[in-house]
């Protein structure tokens, strides 16, 4: 397999194209985003799915697109189960980006996420500083990567249209504003401004345990401030996934309907955005919907500006009635300045005859992305 990559790799730099297209699967982004750090020890279930991953670009990229892994071997043994689905991809490492990108100025990096961590490891691999952000492009993706964003957002989903959506968000920055609070003893949800598959996130209903106390305490000092939102009867996840170009332009791509446990990602539904809308219409008006996917187009290229062109999706659910009669649309849970799970799951080939599917990643001895057929029953589950 690796003396058939070398050949690959040979032709590839002989027969060079004048633009190249780079993509990273690096899913430890948001704790990377969290330290801030040129130099980060990632925890072993990060350094485990990037390597197991790492072959999962070759979903959405194109024909002659590259993609970088951490081993060449494993990423071409386990993306085969998909050889038929994805894209024609040459797989390298990082000692083979110098050789590489010789001689080619248009190459377009596209990370799951750019953070000053992935920026230094690709410059240690001799990337040119041309081809990586720049210092104040990292600071503002990070500071618009931050869950601080979602109160002046919810502000301009929800305006209008209060009554049949909800949505509130606090950013404290004290432990006597916190503590204040947290007297009052409501049903909370506190979140780190960044953090990693939902572990920054803690559940408040009485009291105060002292490993509640030591993990916002910690918060406050590291990260300047603290979330805090009231806890809604959450219905069901779901998501919508956009492109933004950094000229002031944002696309929408798709619903996402997934699963968590937790607050971990669990698997995502395959199916035609049709049948996505005709589930989260049993509980809110398409109209809506769409008025708010109109309104996250307009936002969103003002927010980040030109600072980020690349995918980005916004977390949502419906959120049940105090009173148990009807639903709420929460239009932002969750700003996601990156690529998600959900745009995995758009690119991935469906056709629009076939059964309706669930895409996990699963664990065993390693992270496998699984794709399998499921009855309807299930998708009004997801």
């Amino acid at each position: 397999m690796k003396q058939h990559y070398l050949t690959d790799l040979c032709y590839f730099c002989t027969h060079k194209k004048r633009k190249m297209t780079i993509h990273i699967f690096n899913p430890e982004h948001d704790i990377a985003l969290a330290f801030n750090r040129k130099h980060l020890t990632m925890p072993h279930a990060a350094q485990e799915l990037r390597m197991n991953m790492g072959w999962i670009p070759a979903i959405w990229a194109s024909d002659g697109d590259v993609v970088l892994v951490d081993d060449i071997s494993f990423a071409i043994k386990a993306s085969s189960r998909f050889k038929d689905t994805i894209a024609d991809v040459l797989f390298v490492e990082r000692a083979d980006l110098p050789d590489l990108m010789r001689g080619i100025r248009d190459v377009d990096i596209q990370p799951w996420g750019w953070d000053l961590t992935l920026r230094t490891q690709l410059s240690e691999a001799d990337v040119a500083p041309d081809h990586l952000p720049t210092d104040r492009q990292l600071q503002e993706i990070r500071h618009y990567s931050s869950r601080v964003q979602t109160v002046s957002m919810l502000k301009k989903l929800r305006s209008g249209i209060e009554e049949d959506t909800c949505g509130m968000s606090m950013f404290l920055t004290s432990e006597e504003m916190l503590a204040d609070l947290l007297q009052k003893k409501e049903k909370l949800v506190l979140k780190a401004p960044w953090s990693s598959s939902g572990r920054g996130i803690r559940y408040v209903d009485g009291d105060i345990s002292p490993s509640l106390a030591g993990w916002y305490k910690r918060i406050l000092e590291v990260q300047g401030g603290i979330m805090v939102e009231p806890y809604y009867r959450k219905v069901k996840d779901f998501g919508m996934e956009f492109v933004v170009d950094g000229d002031g332009n944002a696309s929408y791509l798709g619903l996402s309907l997934f699963a968590t446990i937790n607050n971990a990602y669990v698997g995502n539904l395959l199916a035609t955005e049709e049948e996505k809308e005709i589930i989260i219409s049993k509980y809110i008006p398409l109209t809506m919907l769409h008025e708010v996917r109109n309104r996250i187009c307009a936002e969103m290229p003002r927010l980040v500006g030109n600072c980020y062109a690349g995918p980005f999706g916004i977390d949502m659910m419906i959120v049940a009635k105090e009173n148990a009669n009807g639903y709420l649309l929460h239009p932002c849970v969750e700003i996601n300045l990156r690529r998600t799970m959900g745009h995995v799951s758009l690119a991935v080939k469906h056709e629009s005859t076939a059964p309706n599917q669930l895409m996990t990643i699963n664990h065993g001895v390693n992270y496998v992305l699984k794709i399998s057929n499921i009855d309807n029953n299930y998708v009004l589950t997801l």
